[in-house]
C-alpha cells in the first residue's frame, strides 16, 4: 500500500498522509490528481495509443484524455524527425 494506516491497514483518508509525504519531500504546489496528468503523459511518450489510454483513465470521452495528456519537448522533437526518415 502507498498509505498504509498506522497498523498497516488501508488508509480511508489520504489527504493527512499525501500533505504529510508532500511537506517531507520538500514538494509545494502539487496535488494528488497531478498523478494523472503525469501518468497519462507518461504512457503518450511511451507511445501507447491514446484509446488505451483513454481505457486506462477510464474516460468515455477521447477529448477528456486530450486534455490529460502533455507531451515533453523530445517526444515532439522525435516526431518531427520521423518526416526526415527515407
Amino acid at each position: 500500500m502507498v498509505f498504509p494506516n498506522h497498523e498497516g491497514d488501508k488508509l480511508h483518508i489520504i489527504y493527512v498522509a499525501w500533505m504529510n509525504l508532500l511537506e517531507a519531500a520538500q514538494i509545494d504546489d502539487f496535488l494528488f490528481h497531478d498523478c494523472r496528468h503525469d501518468f497519462a503523459s507518461k504512457l503518450v511518450m511511451a507511445d501507447v495509443d491514446l484509446n488505451t489510454v483513454r481505457e486506462l483513465l477510464g474516460h468515455a470521452n477521447i477529448k477528456m484524455t486530450l486534455r490529460y495528456t502533455h507531451l515533453a519537448p523530445q517526444k515532439l522533437a522525435l516526431a518531427v524527425a520521423k518526416l526526415n526518415v527515407a
